[in-house]
């Protein structure tokens, strides 16, 4: 099994979080990108902030706090020593795909 790092952004001060997942060993680098930008898409709804491209500017200039073109989801090989600090307790809680 692979451990992976998901790094989630809403592109708002406040709103980066991570989560611990294992992955089979025959993932590829595809799939990872596909299921971090999801994992960010959602992350970044939860917060009721959605990807700029995907609307108008009239739809952005009423509320602009609602749309950013920074949100991000991507993922990283898993780092004790980087990614340890990211987790609530100190030590990784892994969810398994």
């Amino acid at each position: 099994m692979r451990k992976i790092v998901i790094c989630m952004d809403a592109g708002m001060a406040g709103t980066k979080a991570y989560e611990f997942w294992e992955f089979p060993d025959s993932v590829t680098t595809k799939e990872l990108d596909t299921f971090a930008w999801e994992a960010g898409y959602q992350h970044a709804d939860m917060y009721g902030i959605y990807p700029e491209y995907q609307y108008t500017e009239e739809d952005i200039e009423e509320d602009p706090e609602s749309y950013s073109s920074d949100i991000e989801g991507y993922w990283e090989e898993y780092d004790s020593e980087k990614h340890d600090g990211h987790s609530m307790t100190g030590i990784p809680e892994w969810k398994q795909v």
